[in-house]
């Protein structure tokens, strides 16, 4: 299984990498969530934030599942589809410490 989401589409104009490992951990709004991919820009969640509606700011917490490390963070939910059960969230900013920690987090599972 790949680590890093290939880009299909050339004129998608994407800043960050999309990685669909290792396997972080997102609670929104008290939900603990699985993402589909994620980077440091936003997350891609398996799920629906219930009574969330686009455009909505939102807070929350990513982590590793093994780790007692948790990250609070800011963003806002850009889409939500019903039909495959995802919503998508931007980060406002992503603080250093949380994009060093995704950082090394991906550096691990790479060694």
């Amino acid at each position: 299984m790949p680590i890093v989401a290939n880009k299909l589409d050339r004129a998608e104009s994407r800043r960050q990498r999309r990685y669909l490992t290792p396997t972080v951990e997102v609670i929104v709004d008290c939900e603990l969530f699985r993402p589909v991919d994620w980077s440091t820009g936003g997350v891609h969640l398996d799920g629906v934030c219930e009574g969330v509606s686009i455009g909505s700011l939102v807070e929350g917490w990513i982590t590793l599942p093994e780790s007692t490390y948790a990250f609070s963070f800011s963003g806002e939910v850009l889409r939500t589809d019903s039909l495959t059960g995802n919503t998508v969230l931007r980060f406002d900013e992503i603080d250093a410490e949380i994009a060093d920690f995704l950082d090394q987090a991906v550096i691990r599972r790479l060694n």
